[in-house]
């Protein structure tokens, strides 16, 4: 049914997975329904922590800044973020310090451009 069509019987619990009604589901739920969707589509099964840790580190070892990645995971404060992450950011910091050494490094540029 949904929000919507209930009106007043909805029960808001603030939370992602629900019953129709609104009322929060078991903890277990939606591990048990992914575990299921998993299996049937042939898919190697992790946790729902697991997938939202591979999320997390996708965008920060793809550039993106700690603020945004820290919003995107719900964290009230970027420390958080910055404390579970931080060895991720570390290796993200040091490959942007790689393309930059590489992109001022003129002398291999002349090497390359040079015809043979």
């Amino acid at each position: 049914m949904g929000r919507d069509k209930l009106g007043d019987k909805w029960e808001e619990s603030g939370r992602i997975f629900t019953s129709w009604c609104g009322k929060p589901l078991t903890t277990t739920l939606p591990y048990k329904w992914f575990k299921k969707f998993c299996e049937k589509n042939g898919f190697r099964f992790c946790d729902i922590h697991s997938m939202r840790h591979f999320h997390a580190s996708l965008l920060i070892l793809n550039g993106v800044d700690i603020v945004t990645v820290s919003h995107n995971l719900g964290h009230s404060a970027v420390a958080t973020t910055g404390n579970i992450y931080c060895h991720l950011f570390q290796e993200s910091q040091a490959r942007t310090s790689n393309v930059i050494a590489n992109a001022l490094d003129f002398g291999r540029k002349k090497e390359a451009l040079s015809p043979a």
